[in-house]
């Protein structure tokens, strides 16, 4: 898994990056905000959100390749806060590929882009 820092609070990170999902087409299918979550059964915990999100076409051409990929998929980022620093992490091309019969993909490239590209975005 790759985690990259970010600037921003979990909530502006989150909020930015839907946008950006949205802009590009994608299909944003859950948030799920575990702090709130936490904060429901009467606990605590620094804000995380989970986004789940995908392009049904893409997902589909690596599950025709290999159908026990469904499991990771539709794809996720993880936005956290640990120790004061926002953090964002996700899998990797080179993840899928040794979880999955999906080395060399051309889709796994555009997921690499695509959450390369929501991450630079970032202000």
């Amino acid at each position: 898994m790759k985690t990259t820092p970010t600037n921003l609070s979990v909530e502006a990170a989150a909020q930015q990056i839907t946008s950006s999902l949205n802009e590009k087409g994608f299909t944003l299918f859950c948030d799920i905000n575990h702090q709130d979550n936490a904060k429901n059964v009467g606990m605590e915990m620094p804000a995380s959100r989970l986004l789940i999100f995908g392009n049904p076409v893409a997902g589909t051409k690596l599950m025709q390749t290999d159908i026990t990929m469904s499991f990771d998929l539709p794809l996720r980022l993880a936005i956290f806060e640990k120790n004061k620093q926002t953090l964002l992490i996700h899998q990797t091309s080179d993840d899928y590929s040794s979880l999955y019969q999906v080395a060399n993909h051309p889709v796994l490239e555009n997921f690499q882009s695509l959450f390369e590209a929501l991450i630079s975005e970032l202000d």
